[in-house]
């Protein structure tokens, strides 16, 4: 019925203040809102909870994560081992409900500068790799 059309559309209005809007249909905007990122602990909770939601809104391309590098070591890999193998005291951790480990000793800084190289390697725009940076 109309009622519940014109309902439905009242609660997505007020549902987008909350959450992002981006025209790509399997964009993490889709998926991630700031109340929930905000519940997580510190940055190293934000950081794994937005990896999260950017594995599960491109399970197909997440592994691009991969040539996300700084200069003395790699960021991601498949296994804890792999990253251990590439620097000291990386504090390993794997990315929920993903094949992916990150590493989360790097300070505030350079997460947002990992999540915007992964935004970039997925296909974000520069706008919409800072909308992500905000959240950690």
């Amino acid at each position: 019925s109309d009622v519940s059309v014109a309902t439905e559309e009242a609660q997505l209005a007020s549902a987008d203040q909350e959450t992002f809007n981006v025209d790509k249909s399997s964009s993490v905007f889709n998926i991630l809102n700031k109340e929930e990122v905000a519940t997580q602990k510190g940055a190293v909770g934000r950081f794994l909870f937005i990896l999260s939601a950017l594995n599960r809104s491109h399970p197909h391309d997440f592994n691009k994560v991969l040539d996300v590098k700084g200069r003395e070591r790699n960021y991601f890999a498949q296994s804890a081992k792999a990253l251990e193998a590439s620097g000291s005291s990386i504090k390993p951790k794997q990315i929920p409900d993903s094949d992916f480990w990150v590493v989360t000793n790097n300070n505030t800084p350079r997460k947002k500068l990992i999540l915007t190289e992964v935004a970039d390697a997925l296909g974000y725009s520069a706008e919409q790799a800072e909308q992500l940076r905000e959240l950690i």
